[in-house]
């Protein structure tokens, strides 16, 4: 009986392990997916042709967020030959963040002090090499843009810490999402009031305009035909 019951222990005990570790490779899992959903958003690469001497790209960043973006300028037909621009990254007051000259690839990084619409401008010399320029910029914002290899290394975390992380500052980044779409929506709302309110008003003035302008019609018409003695 005491070697069936060790050996229903151990079995047991197996199973238990079993099952533990399969749930953490589900949860890791699930963490994984949750972070690629989350970070997409904050992270796209555009591929696009130059066709005309100045080109610029917009978006929409909240206040102290990490930008990242990385650019490569080549030629339309020949992708292996490098062809240079000048870069320029500005903010939503016009104040230059980064810029480059006579460059063919390189990148830029900032964290941004105000919520608006961040630019980069990419210029190339003359509009014949525009229409043979093609430009590939890898932009990325937030948690897309945060080295968490260098992180993970520097504090000595482990692949799910790290995961973990991630999701927490991706559930950060939408909250702070939300509250901007919040204020948002409040600033069109008190627009839409005072819209109204001014048709209103504007509505009440024409209104006692006509009246008044009706009324002003009639006194002087009984007063002309009273003149004229046909009253």
């Amino acid at each position: 009986y005491k070697v069936i019951a060790v050996n229903y222990c151990v079995t047991v005990c197996s199973r238990t392990r079993l099952q533990l570790m399969g749930m953490k490779r589900l949860m890791t899992q699930t963490l994984l997916a949750a972070s690629l959903l989350l970070v997409a958003p904050l992270a796209w690469a555009l591929e696009f042709e130059m066709q005309m001497q100045t080109k610029c790209i917009y978006e929409e960043i909240n206040a102290n967020v990490l930008v990242v973006g990385d650019f490569k300028a080549f030629h339309r037909d020949h992708p292996e030959v490098p062809e240079t621009v000048d870069v320029r990254v500005e903010d939503p007051h016009s104040l230059v963040l980064f810029e480059g000259h006579g460059k063919n690839e390189g990148q830029f990084a900032f964290t941004t002090k105000t919520a608006g619409e961040y630019k980069a401008c990419f210029t190339v010399r003359d509009l014949q090499t525009a229409y043979q320029t093609k430009l590939k910029l890898d932009w990325r914002t937030g948690v897309a843009a945060t080295d968490w290899g260098a992180i993970a290394k520097k504090e000595h975390l482990d692949a799910l810490t790290v995961e973990l992380r991630k999701l927490e500052d991706n559930i950060r980044e939408v909250y702070s999402e939300m509250l901007l779409l919040q204020q948002r929506e409040q600033e069109m709302r008190d627009i839409s009031e005072q819209t109204n309110t001014r048709v209103a008003w504007y509505s009440i003035t024409s209104l006692l305009i006509c009246i008044g302008s009706g009324c002003w019609q009639l006194w002087y018409l009984r007063r002309f035909f009273q003149r004229k003695k046909l009253l």
